[in-house]
This record gives C-alpha cells, sequence and structure tokens, in this order.
C-alpha cells in the first residue's frame, strides 16, 4: 500500500468513526494491520495531524482529534460561508440538466423520506456526499474546494451526531431540496442564501444538544 493509500484509508475510519475522537492510533500496531512500514504510518499520521484529523498528545501518542464546542461553532461559521458560496458559483457555472441525477435522488418516493423516517444515517449522508460533491465540482473553484475539505473532515464525525438529533433528517432533507431547486433554475443568490440557512440550522442543533455531542 502507498503512503498515500494509507494515509486515504487512516482518513476514511476516522471520518468514519472508527476510531472515535481521542482514541489512540498506535503506529506499530497500524503498520502491521496495513502490511507497511511504520515510516509510511508515521508519515500519514503527520499529513492527518496537518488536517486536524488527529493530534499528539505527551505520553499517549497520537489520539483522534476531539475538538470542543467553541473551535466547533467557529468550523460551522466558516462553512457557513464556504457551502453558501459553493452554491452559488455551482449555480452560476451550471445548467439545469446539470442537476439531474441529484433531482432523482432527492426526489420524493426514492427512498431519502424513508431514511429520514427510518435513521437510515448511512443512506441519507451518501447523499449528501452526493450533493456537496456535485456542487463542488460543478462550482469549479481549485482553491475553495482545497479549503472545503480540509474544514469538512472536521466537522464530518459531529454531522453524523448533529442528523440523528430528533428531527434533523426530515429538516435538513426539506432544506437540500430547496436547495437544489434553486439550483436547477439557476438562481444563485437563492441557493446561496438556502444553504447557508442549512448550515445554520445545524449550528444551532449543534449549539441545542452540545451536552449529547
Amino acid at each position: 500500500m502507498k503512503r498515500d493509500s494509507v494515509e486515504e484509508e487512516l482518513r476514511r475510519r476516522i471520518l468514519d468513526g472508527k476510531p472515535a475522537p481521542g482514541e489512540r492510533m498506535p503506529e506499530v500496531q497500524l503498520a502491521e494491520e496495513l502490511g507497511v512500514s511504520r515510516f509510511a504510518v508515521r508519515s500519514a499520521l503527520q499529513a492527518l495531524e496537518a488536517r486536524k484529523l488527529v493530534e499528539r498528545i505527551p505520553n499517549a501518542g497520537v489520539v483522534v482529534s476531539q475538538p470542543d464546542h467553541t473551535r466547533l461553532e467557529e468550523i460551522y461559521d466558516v462553512l457557513e460561508l464556504l457551502e453558501g458560496l459553493a452554491a452559488r458559483l455551482a449555480a452560476q457555472k451550471s445548467t439545469p440538466g446539470d442537476w439531474s441525477e441529484l433531482q432523482e435522488l432527492f426526489a420524493e418516493g426514492n427512498g431519502l423520506d424513508e431514511a429520514a423516517d427510518e435513521g437510515d444515517i448511512d443512506l441519507f449522508l451518501a447523499a449528501i456526499d452526493r450533493y456537496r460533491d456535485t456542487v463542488i465540482r460543478l462550482a469549479d473553484q481549485t482553491f475553495l474546494a482545497e479549503t472545503l475539505s480540509g474544514v469538512r473532515d472536521q466537522s464530518h464525525v459531529l454531522r453524523r451526531r448533529i442528523l440523528m438529533t430528533p428531527g434533523r433528517m426530515k429538516e435538513s432533507l426539506a432544506e437540500h431540496r430547496g436547495v437544489i431547486d434553486a439550483l436547477v433554475q439557476g438562481d444563485a443568490e437563492k441557493a446561496e442564501a438556502l444553504k447557508r440557512r442549512n448550515m445554520q440550522t445545524a449550528r444551532k442543533r449543534l449549539v441545542r444538544f452540545r451536552e449529547y455531542l
């Protein structure tokens, strides 16, 4: 396994919540498990540390980062601006046909309402990720894509927990359907405003349920 592949594998595990925030990531064990050298694991962990996904604790080694709520609220403030900008640019640069797959994915009767009712967080998150990937691709702004990638990583595990708060998946689904309608219409101002509102309601959940997240 190549070094960048080791980094991506460890990143995927962290974003999936396994290991959880605060858990150790021992070099020797990971090297044996992945069949790579300790140097490859160490290099990957250094890259993940730069992305704020892990941190080095004296006498404990490398652990998965566990940002405090003040930092998480700051992250959501930044995400609101960046996600809104991405929606604006995507609306300006796209055609209605560019959104057909996303429209179908989020259409009523295609499974997301049931996912929200049944608490199928993985299916729901996959749809949200498809939305984000599509918007970033159509926004066609490299620096914005790079910046969003790093910021999103730090909020990913918490995003899963926020979606599990009462009623949030249904609320988020309605919000994303509104954003997608605006994107199809090419209404950049409306798409930005609705996406920013979506991030604002997520942030309010963070504040409201902070004791449980």
